[in-house]
């Protein structure tokens, strides 16, 4: 189950704060990555059994749709950023002519 987590960085560091929070992401697709290599070469030497192999696809899917919702949520908070950065420099403009 996912919940939401909220919690305020000043507006400066919010890029930064995304790329932590990427970091998670490029953990999961890394593990993935290696595993599905791992996969890929014992199927070609005919090595362990298939059940094996099934779990560890499994898991290369969970890892991967983990990372994608990770990812999903940066976008997320990198448009929001962009949105606001927007209503700033537009009320910013309206002092500036008003």
């Amino acid at each position: 189950m996912r919940v939401k987590i909220a919690y305020t960085v000043e507006l400066d560091e919010v890029e930064k704060e995304v790329s932590e929070i990427m970091s998670r992401a490029v953990d999961d697709l890394d593990y993935a990555y290696q595993e599905i290599i791992r996969v890929q070469m014992d199927l070609n030497t005919n090595v362990g059994d298939l059940n094996s192999k099934i779990q560890q696809l499994d898991t290369i899917r969970r890892k991967m749709s983990r990372a994608d919702q990770i990812i999903e949520d940066c976008q997320f908070i990198l448009q929001g950023l962009e949105q606001a950065k927007q209503q700033i420099e537009e009320q910013q403009n309206e002092i500036q002519n008003g």
